[in-house]
């Protein structure tokens, strides 16, 4: 007779994905998360992802979702929003962002990141400026 006892514990894990991880600026993200239609997937072991959504996923995601050696079961909630970068050739520094909302869309208009960063010089340049002034005027 051989008697064995024992234990098998198995902590689930979870992973926050966020794609992309670059890329949108912080405003667009922001307004993205409290404004958008945000879509929904719960897949299992026994659902795949329907086809519509494989050709829409970055290839980050497709080896995310990919199963793991000794992996028991997998359980995937699933968040996604599609929005749209536009770059205007008449208006070289502004971005606009197209953000689906369940009502109608909704249009973020941010700077270029050109006019960030020159917007940003003359701010350093006229915080310099008034540095040198106090100087002369001490």
């Amino acid at each position: 007779m051989t008697w064995t006892e024992g234990i098998i514990t198995r902590k689930p894990h979870t992973d926050n994905v966020k794609l992309p991880e670059g890329g949108v600026p912080y405003f667009a993200w922001q307004k993205a998360r409290d404004l958008g239609a945000w879509g929904k997937t719960d897949l299992t072991d026994e659902n795949p992802l329907p086809d519509r959504q494989v050709n829409s996923l970055s290839s980050s995601l497709r080896t995310i979702l990919e199963q793991h050696d000794q992996e028991i079961a997998r359980r995937i909630d699933l968040k996604y929003l599609t929005l749209a970068r536009v770059a205007v050739p008449a208006h070289p520094h502004r971005i606009y962002y197209i953000i689906p909302t369940p009502q109608a869309p909704y249009v973020l208009l941010l700077p270029s990141q050109r006019r960030t960063w020159q917007i940003a010089a003359v701010a350093c340049g006229a915080l310099l400026l008034l540095a040198v002034i106090s100087r002369l005027l001490d």
